[in-house]
């Protein structure tokens, strides 16, 4: 298998698990803003899936031929700054939002053995993580509507932090074995980003209230 290959499952091991650090900070935040229990369970079993999801992606990598290719994840990968309404928004409502669509089109192309039932599990759950994102986003304007004014001020920067996947870089080409094995091409993850922005995360915020300059 592909070098490109096996570096990206690597990656992906470690952005589940920096994922599952991130969600148990947002629970511990959660419980202490008073959100409802639902959301609080919600948040409980979305640290659980991210572990499941950064095992089974290790045994992907591993099935790929990558069992001694590095996993790279710094202390400061599981855990995040700013305020628990942030989080919510850059992770949440945009990260899993945009996961979605991308976990689908990734699914759709894969055909390695290995690869699809995993797939398959991850996008099950990723539907989960982007409502409890929403669901968690109404919850504190309805604590504190004036944090409505808040993220209309941060939405921009957090939008911006996705640069990496709204501007694609120059790459070789995917092979057929590399799409097989569910990987995206720069340019499909900014054809991604911009549909799910458009027509998705972007009229979510403005039925909130919350106006995109």
């Amino acid at each position: 298998m592909t070098g490109r290959v096996r570096q990206e499952w690597s990656r992906r091991v470690a952005a589940e698990y920096g994922s599952a650090g991130i969600t148990a900070q947002v629970l511990a935040w959660s419980v202490q803003a008073g959100l409802p229990p639902g959301l609080l369970y919600t948040a409980n079993r979305i640290v659980r899936d991210e572990l499941d999801h950064a095992r089974l992606s290790h045994e992907v990598l591993v099935a790929l031929g990558g069992a001694e290719e590095p996993v790279v994840l710094a202390a400061e990968d599981l855990s995040v700054g700013g305020t628990l309404v942030d989080v919510v928004v850059r992770n949440f409502c945009l990260g899993e939002s945009f996961a979605v669509p991308t976990f689908e089109r990734m699914r759709r192309r894969a055909t390695h053995p290995a690869v699809r039932p995993v797939l398959d599990r991850i996008l099950e759950d990723e539907a989960v993580h982007r409502a409890f994102g929403w669901d968690a986003l109404d919850a504190l304007l309805e604590l504190a509507p004036t944090l409505r004014e808040h993220v209309t001020i941060v939405l921009p920067g957090h939008v911006a932090s996705f640069d990496g996947y709204a501007n694609p870089r120059a790459a070789p080409p995917l092979t057929d074995e590399e799409r097989g094995c569910g990987l995206l091409d720069h340019a499909e993850y900014a054809e991604l980003f911009q549909s799910t922005w458009t027509g998705d995360i972007a009229p979510r915020f403005v039925r909130r209230g919350i106006p995109i300059g």
